[in-house]
């Protein structure tokens, strides 16, 4: 029996994108779930698309429902909302995004933010992209600060970043911006990618990792668990041996989930159980 429990458990919007919001608080419930990660993308939530009194309303749907929202995460890959950007202009006003939903999270009561470093041009120094970031991350670690919030820093695939995408990336990252509200967070799709091991985050990161997301893959592909090739057995052992008692929020988010959300996630909840009981076979339902 693995060191983790299902209490750490928190499930995400992502695939729930064509059904409603409370559909998805709703699922999170009959699924047996209390923690909630809100993915912040229309039609659901997007920060500047939202007043202060409808986040507001937000707060009431997820209180009415005894969820606990443990991490606001807007969206940041998708969205033209780029920190690193060379344009001055797209990169103020990403700044801005973040510092927005900053505020809602203070109204909505949510002690964490996920972030991601941006990126930058292949065909510049990455050096200097590297110094844009460092310097809207700090900018917004100091907000972060003064409204009470957490800043979950996470490392990407290169295929999204050039710029943190190891754990030594998110060592440097953090050093560098050296603010004691940015902390670090991994994923474990993202780890697989980079062929690393969850056990080298916890080495070289340790007390600052303050949040995680669970998914399967092939590596990549944000697949709900059992789907994908990723080795969860031997990454959740990691996490326990390392006596990680953060939450765990399953990014699922492939198409091929779109029209039935719920039973992703139910799947996921099942084998994640086998898993820390030790007694997952990995075979296909």
């Amino acid at each position: 029996m693995l060191n983790l429990s299902t209490e750490q458990l928190a499930g995400m919007n992502c695939h729930y994108i064509r059904y409603s919001f409370q559909y998805f608080l709703d699922s999170m419930v009959a699924n047996g779930l209390r923690n909630i990660e809100i993915w912040g993308a229309s039609p659901h939530y997007f920060a500047d698309d939202y007043t202060d009194e409808q986040v507001r309303n937000l707060k009431r749907e997820i209180e009415a429902r005894d969820l606990h929202l443990v991490c606001l995460t807007p969206e940041q890959v998708t969205y033209p909302i780029n920190i690193a950007a060379r344009e001055d202009d797209l990169r103020h006003k990403s700044v801005a995004n973040h510092l927005r939903t900053l505020d809602h999270a203070a109204i909505l009561g949510v002690k964490r933010m996920l972030l991601t470093p941006g990126y930058g041009y292949l065909d510049e120094p990455r050096a200097e992209a590297w110094k844009r970031s460092r310097d809207s991350i700090h900018t917004i670690a100091v907000h972060a600060a003064a409204v009470g919030v957490t800043i979950a820093l996470e490392h990407l695939s290169p295929a999204s970043s050039n710029l943190v995408n190891t754990a030594q990336d998110l060592r440097q990252m953090l050093d560098d911006v050296s603010h004691p509200s940015l902390k670090a967070m991994f994923d474990v799709g993202q780890v697989n990618i980079l062929h690393e091991t969850v056990r080298e985050y916890f080495h070289i990161l340790g007390s600052d990792i303050v949040h995680a997301h669970l998914v399967d893959g092939t590596p990549g592909g944000h697949l709900a668990l059992g789907d994908g090739t990723i080795p969860l057995a031997e990454n959740l052992r990691d996490m326990s041996e390392a006596g990680y008692q953060g939450y765990l929020s399953m990014e699922i988010a492939d198409r091929r989930y779109f029209a039935d959300p719920a039973d992703a996630d139910r799947r996921s909840i099942a084998i994640f159980k086998a898993l820390i009981e030790e007694s997952y076979d990995g075979r296909k339902n």
